[in-house]
């Protein structure tokens, strides 16, 4: 009797070892298979079909939840989609399977900064970095991400480093400009946006970048020109006919001064900053005629009052429109 009962341990162990061994088998093969979706899924985005990859990313993970290569494939074709609703959640999942993963953080941070979640952003693209302070992508992107939340001080080591661990990237280089802009360095921020329009295509950011350069160190003529380059371009862009009425103001061009101020005007009727411009010319240009052409005294303080009635809070141009008033 004793020896039947030993037979039956001795098998029931056995069979035990058996269903291990079956049980780790399955789970090899299981990764297997995933890790091959995983390959198959590549070599369809290779030829560009993103949904056959997308199908064979989900079936990896039918295989292995946690493997993170799948999240990431599926995360990179949502976000090359300009789908960040689902991208996101995407490199979530990467990042939680994978914690060690700088890249997983770093897209996950650019995809909540698409979404205007900056904060949010920050503290991925910080963990990212934690990982890998080399990660050239993701210096850039704080560093424009800084810049969206008035932190240019925050910025510019990030833009530096972005700017040193890729001397081509012209994105780099216009968030460094950015950078100094905010931080009144503005022989440096010109020079950061010369860079960066050497580098590429006449961006607006970067062509207006350097015109508020040159206007804040009085090289006018030198802003009226970039003006002029950014304007054959973006012929309907208000804010340059805006800048470049300024710059010709400062160059006691008035009549070309009002001109602009009054094209800018006409593209953005709430441009407050135009009107402005366009009283600031009219009643220049009627002081320099010793007070005697009344009818432009009398426009620029319509300008004045119009830019008051969208923007009340503006004590200067009140102050104004009470002194020439009487004049």
């Amino acid at each position: 009797m004793r020896t039947i009962t030993l037979l039956l341990v001795a098998g029931l162990f056995a069979a035990a070892a058996v269903g291990c061994e079956s049980t780790s088998q399955r789970d090899a093969e299981r990764q297997q298979t995933a890790r091959a979706l995983v390959e198959e899924a590549e070599t369809f985005l290779e030829r560009g079909l993103e949904d056959s990859a997308l199908a064979a990313f989900g079936l990896a993970l039918e295989e292995n939840p946690q493997l993170a290569a799948a999240h990431m494939g599926m995360g990179q074709i949502y976000l090359g989609r300009g789908n960040y609703d689902l991208a996101g959640p995407a490199y979530q999942r990467a990042t939680e399977v994978e914690p060690s993963n700088a890249e997983a953080y770093y897209r996950l941070g650019f995809t909540q900064q698409m979404r205007g979640s900056v904060e949010q952003s920050l503290r991925n693209y910080l963990r990212a970095l934690s990982l890998n302070p080399e990660h050239m992508e993701a210096n850039r992107d704080i560093a424009s991400a800084y810049l969206q939340v008035g932190r240019a001080g925050d910025a510019v080591s990030y833009a530096r480093r972005a700017v040193r661990l890729n001397p081509d990237s012209q994105a780099a280089w216009a968030n460094l400009g950015g950078a100094y802009s905010l931080l009144r360095r503005y022989e440096e921020a010109r020079d950061a946006y010369r860079q960066a329009m050497d580098l590429g295509e006449r961006h607006r950011p970067v062509m207006l970048g350097l015109a508020e350069a040159h206007l804040q160190l009085g090289s006018h003529e030198q802003a009226v020109h970039v003006l002029e380059v950014l304007l054959e371009d973006h012929p309907d862009y208000g804010l340059a006919h805006e800048r470049m009425g300024t710059a010709y103001f400062r160059l006691g061009e008035y009549e070309k001064a009002l001109a602009a101020y009054e094209r800018a005007h006409e593209i953005d009727e709430r441009d407050t900053s135009a009107l402005n411009g366009i009283g600031a010319s009219l009643m220049t240009m009627y002081l320099e005629t010793n007070r005697r052409e009344s009818h432009l005294r009398d426009r620029a303080v319509r300008a004045w009052q119009q830019s008051l009635r969208i923007r009340p809070d503006q004590p200067r141009i009140s102050d104004l429109i009470v002194r020439f008033r009487r004049s």
